[in-house]
Parts: structure tokens; C-alpha cells; sequence
């Protein structure tokens, strides 16, 4: 006779949240294996047909799985204390940061690439020394990432197991009245994150306020990952999931405007610093060759990049005008009261 597996949020606490965390480590490691160097990345001087790769969606859902997995040993930090010491936790942060920039450096590729039709023949050259640059730095962080992960990830998963398959509790059995449920647990932290993300969304006021953009898209990932182990067991759950996700992927395009905005700040400065020193150096010589000196000062990169700065400009702003006319200013209201009503269903399981 088969027996019933009770509904994840009906279990106890210390239980649920072991089962979650336990649920993200299996999703990590069944990444991990496919991880490996993009020696057959898309060559950067393809700038409108780059092919995806498994080496990339391998790297996504490892670096996404340990972003799950932080995010529930935080949100349910009291009915796990103990369970997951500050040295094994601080091994499982550095992990996890170790993911960032290569996935940073291939959403950036992955733009600018597109920008290729809409940038003039004079401009496509400052484009192709971006990316060139952009997958140098891509080849880097992967060697780096499999590097750290070969070293830390088998044992970090062997002594994660060993923390969460086990745990002891004490039942009394004269206690008033039954025990919380997890789902009542869950409710209480929902409770908490709806509150912190309107914080959030009060202080994003300008496309200048990068900082607040990024707390507030963090805060909203945080949520997202909170609610959605739960959309097969609450209804109701799967649409606001939803609406969390292109929240999220909105000031997610919001965040890499701004960070390539920085990027070609400094790669502008870049390609000016090194045109002027080769033009220093030939001038220099012996017997300067005019034809060189010629062909240098036309080797221009700098408008091409300051043309890309613009596009990107443009797209900030855009996306910065769709975020306040969805989240903005009051526009966030009937979202968050529907959170808060998934948090009263909660309690009651």
C-alpha cells in the first residue's frame, strides 16, 4: 500500500526547510558534471550569429541552484540554526560569487552583439575590440570558475549532506495547541520580504539610482525564490511567480545597463590610453614611417564605443520608464496586497 507524501509546507519546520535546502544541493550537483572551459565559445568576431552553448546553460543553472540554496539557508536561518556553520556558509558564499563574472561577461556579449545592425561600418570597429576584449576576460573567468569549483564543490556538497539529511527535535508532548507548520513559518518570512521589497521600490526614484535598482531587484529574486518551491502546492502561487519573474529579468536588463555603462566608460579610456602610446612609440623611432603613423590615427575605437554607450544609454532609460510605470510610485500596491494574501493562505496549511 503506497502512503501519501504530505505537502511540503504541512510538514515541521526544521523538516521543510532541510528538504528545500537538501532540493537546490541535488540541483547543483546534477549541474555540476556539465560544467567545463568554453574552449568552442562563439568567436567574438561573430557579431550577430553567436550559437548558445551547453557550457552556458550548464554554468546558469549551477550558479543558480547555489543562488536558491544561499537564499534558504538565509530566509529560514532560525529553524536551521546550527545546522550550517558561518566556515562552511562563507565556503558556499565564495562559491557562489565565483559564478558571477563569467555569466556577467556573456549577458554583456550577448548585447552588444546585437547592436551590430544598428552601428555604422566606421563604428562596427570599436564593437569588435569590445567583444574581443569582453571574451578574453569570458575565457579568464571560466578557468578561474572550474578551477575554484573543482577544488571546493565536491567536498562543500559532502559536508552540506551531512549538515541537512540529520536532525534532531524535541516533541513536548503537554504543550498547548499543535506545533507551527512550515507553511506558517514560510508565511511569517513572506510577511517580512513583501515588506522589504516596497521599502525598496520607495528609495528607486531615477535611471541614476543604480544602488536602489539593484536592492530592490536582489529583494525581489529573494521573494521569487521563497514562493515558487510552493506554485504546485498553492494555486494561487504560479501567477505572482510570474509577475516576479519579469519584475526580476526587468531591473535585471536594468543592472547590466548600468554596469556596461561603467564598462565602456573605462574601455573608452582604454583604447584612447593605447592608441596614444603606439602613436608616441612610432613617432619616436629612428625613422618614423608616415604610412604608419596615418594608418594608427585612423585605427580609431573610440567612436564606435561611444556610439555603443549611447545605444546603451537609451536602452536604460527605457527600461527605466517601464519599471516606473509598472512598479513605480505607488503601481506595486495591488501586487504586493496579493503577496500578502499567499501569506495568509500559507498560514492556514
Amino acid at each position: 500500500m503506497s502512503v501519501e507524501t504530505p505537502p511540503l509546507l504541512s510538514r515541521p519546520p526544521e523538516e521543510g526547510a532541510r528538504r528545500l535546502a537538501l532540493s537546490f544541493l541535488d540541483q547543483a550537483a546534477a549541474a555540476h558534471p556539465r560544467l567545463s572551459h568554453p574552449a568552442d565559445a562563439p568567436d567574438a568576431g561573430d557579431l550577430e550569429n553567436p550559437e548558445d552553448t551547453e557550457d552556458t546553460e550548464a554554468l546558469h543553472d549551477f550558479r543558480v541552484a547555489l543562488r536558491r540554496l544561499r537564499s534558504c539557508l538565509k530566509a529560514y536561518a532560525e529553524p536551521l540554526a546550527g545546522s550550517v556553520p558561518k566556515k562552511l556558509a562563507r565556503r558556499l558564499r565564495r562559491l557562489a560569487q565565483a559564478t558571477g563574472p563569467g555569466r556577467d561577461t556573456e549577458v554583456q556579449m550577448d548585447w552588444l552583439r546585437g547592436r551590430s545592425k544598428h552601428l555604422s561600418s566606421a563604428h562596427r570597429a570599436g564593437l569588435a575590440w569590445q567583444l574581443a576584449r569582453l571574451q578574453e576576460r569570458l575565457h579568464e573567468a571560466y578557468g578561474d570558475l572550474l578551477h575554484e569549483v573543482a577544488a571546493e564543490f565536491p567536498g562543500l556538497e559532502t559536508k552540506l549532506r551531512q549538515r541537512l539529511s540529520v536532525y534532531q527535535t524535541e516533541v513536548h508532548l503537554d504543550a498547548g495547541g499543535p506545533s507551527p507548520s512550515f507553511g506558517h513559518v514560510t508565511a511569517a518570512i513572506l510577511r517580512e520580504q513583501v515588506a522589504d521589497l516596497e521599502d525598496r521600490l520607495a528609495r528607486v526614484r531615477a535611471p541614476e539610482d543604480e544602488e536602489e535598482a539593484h536592492r530592490a531587484r536582489i529583494s525581489a529574486k529573494r521573494l521569487r525564490y521563497l514562493v515558487e518551491p510552493f506554485t504546485d502546492e498553492i494555486p494561487g502561487a504560479a501567477p505572482l511567480v510570474k509577475s516576479l519573474k519579469g519584475f526580476q529579468d526587468l531591473l535585471g536588463e536594468l543592472h547590466d545597463a548600468h554596469v556596461l555603462e561603467a564598462e565602456l566608460s573605462t574601455a573608452v579610456e582604454t583604447a584612447a590610453a593605447g592608441r596614444a602610446h603606439r602613436l608616441f612609440a612610432l613617432a619616436l623611432q629612428e625613422t618614423p614611417d608616415a604610412a604608419l603613423l596615418r594608418a594608427e590615427r585612423r585605427r580609431t575605437r573610440e567612436p564606435g564605443l561611444l556610439a555603443l554607450a549611447r545605444q546603451n544609454r537609451a536602452r536604460r532609460d527605457q527600461l527605466f520608464a517601464r519599471l516606473q510605470g509598472g512598479w513605480l510610485e505607488g503601481r506595486a500596491e495591488d501586487f504586493l496586497s496579493r503577496m500578502e494574501d499567499l501569506a495568509t493562505e500559507m498560514d492556514l496549511l
